[in-house]
């Protein structure tokens, strides 16, 4: 049976050293890579929001359009439209219809 060789004092000191290095190794990349997710999550955040600002614009916009087309259908704005190009305002006429059982 061969006996474990007691380590040095430089040994364990060796040993140590290697355990701290790696442990601040671990601990740094933990940490930038928390902080790089950090910073993709909050650019993609204020992507959205950029987005949905954008979108609640449009449909504002879409709004307004779709009243300002709204009100150029009426016909007292299409006949004042009219006069200002110079056409001439048609003149109704009744028809009247006779049917016949013959």
């Amino acid at each position: 049976m061969t006996r474990k060789k007691r380590l040095t004092k430089v040994q364990i000191q060796k040993r140590e050293n290697i355990k701290w290095t790696l442990m601040f190794v671990l601990t740094v990349g933990t940490i930038s890579l928390y902080l790089a997710a950090f910073i993709e999550i909050d650019k993609t955040q204020t992507s959205i929001d950029f987005n949905q600002q954008t979108l609640s614009q449009l449909n504002e916009n879409l709004t307004l359009k779709i009243n300002s087309v709204e009100k150029m259908k009426r016909a007292d704005v299409i006949s004042k439209k009219a006069k200002k190009i110079g056409l001439i305002a048609s003149k109704p006429e009744t028809l009247i219809v006779k049917i016949s059982n013959d």
